[in-house]
């Protein structure tokens, strides 16, 4: 179970240091000015959200992390933060219609 963890965050930190000029990318959209925490902050939050994907246990913390890294990733190629808003709240808006729907499916039990 953590040895599963390990290793992921152990490639999740060498693929970033491959890309850190993407990274760093991703950090200056932030306003960070400064280029190692540009590189720095990112790189620690895909390693905790990474972290927790990669545990055996699936809850909301997995479902959080994988929407953070999804906001991640689209900062680094939409570079606008009002876009991504709007993309995040129809993934929102259809995960929520989805549980509705799925809830008047399963009926009473």
């Amino acid at each position: 179970m953590v040895i599963q963890q390990i290793i992921a965050s152990i490639l999740t930190f060498l693929l970033c240091f491959a890309y850190k000029n993407q990274i760093e990318q991703i950090g200056h959209i932030l306003d960070i000015n400064n280029d190692v925490l540009a590189w720095g902050v990112p790189t620690f939050i895909i390693l905790l959200c990474v972290w927790k994907i990669a545990s055996r246990d699936w809850g909301l913390g997995d479902a959080v992390a994988v929407i953070i890294l999804s906001i991640l990733i689209m900062l680094y190629y939409t570079q606008d933060v009002g876009r991504i808003i709007l993309e995040v709240s129809k993934i929102m808006l259809g995960i929520g219609a989805g549980v509705i729907i799925g809830y008047l499916a399963k009926g009473d039990d």
